[in-house]
């Protein structure tokens, strides 16, 4: 009896862990891991605290983008198969669901560092504007690879070297997330190539959209470079 109720309650949480996307912000964990150890290495129990928060933050964007995008994605032959566009989790229950992770991780921050409070919630704020249907950053070129840049590059690196230290953006912490943000910037051009018809369709007027795709891969590739280059750098140096 025990393990059939494990196994009904783990096929009754599966719809909602695939809703998170994990696989799909493992470089920003990647950036909030090297922003940890930027200056130094902070204590354990302080950085588990914080980086669940940031798994809860992160998780919930994903949640609340696809409920923003639902219609736009059940039209997108890759994307039609995301839980909430499949209809694997409702509209309400994702929303539902997105602002008990936000909740959750406020609850963490206030109990692990309040100062660090501002800092998720600019980070939760500018994902929600980029997905929700005003002002839609996502649909205005330029802003739309900039904002994936800032959110997924230099916050997550930003917010993880913010455990040990009071948060404070100096020249330093700058150069030493700009690879991350540049990646960042880059790599969303490239999904927004890969989503074009998609996009075009919906009317979602991003960067490749609106210049076309040889112009997306120039200025993704003008991104990529210097972050192939300071890790080139950094390996031989």
């Amino acid at each position: 009896m025990v393990v059939f109720a494990v196994f009904e309650t783990l096929r009754w949480f599966k719809p909602y862990f695939e809703v998170c996307r994990i696989e799909s912000w493992l470089s920003w964990v990647f950036g909030f891991a090297l922003g940890n150890v930027f200056l130094g290495v902070s204590l354990l129990e302080r950085a588990v605290t914080i980086f669940i928060a940031f798994s809860f933050a992160t998780a919930s964007i994903f949640v609340l983008n696809q409920y923003f995008d639902r219609q736009a994605d059940e039209k997108n032959k890759v994307k039609s198969n995301l839980p909430v566009a499949s209809g694997k989790v409702s509209p309400r229950k994702a929303l539902v669901f997105s602002f008990l992770l936000i909740v959750s991780c406020f609850v963490l921050v206030i109990v692990a560092d309040i100062y660090l409070l501002p800092y998720f919630f600019f980070y939760l704020a500018l994902w929600t504007l980029y997905s929700a249907p005003y002002p839609r950053l996502k649909a205005i070129p330029f802003v739309d690879f900039l904002t994936s840049g800032i959110g997924a590059g230099f916050l997550p690196f930003f917010i993880g070297s913010s455990v040990l230290h009071q948060p404070n953006i100096n020249v330093s912490l700058i150069l030493a997330a700009m690879p991350f943000t540049l990646f960042h910037c880059g790599a969303h051009i490239i999904q927004t190539i890969g989503d074009y018809e998609a996009d075009q369709e919906a009317e979602i007027n991003t960067f490749v959209v609106k210049y076309g795709k040889k112009k997306g891969v120039t200025i993704a590739g003008l991104m990529f470079l210097p972050v192939f280059l300071s890790a080139f750098t950094c390996l031989f140096a």
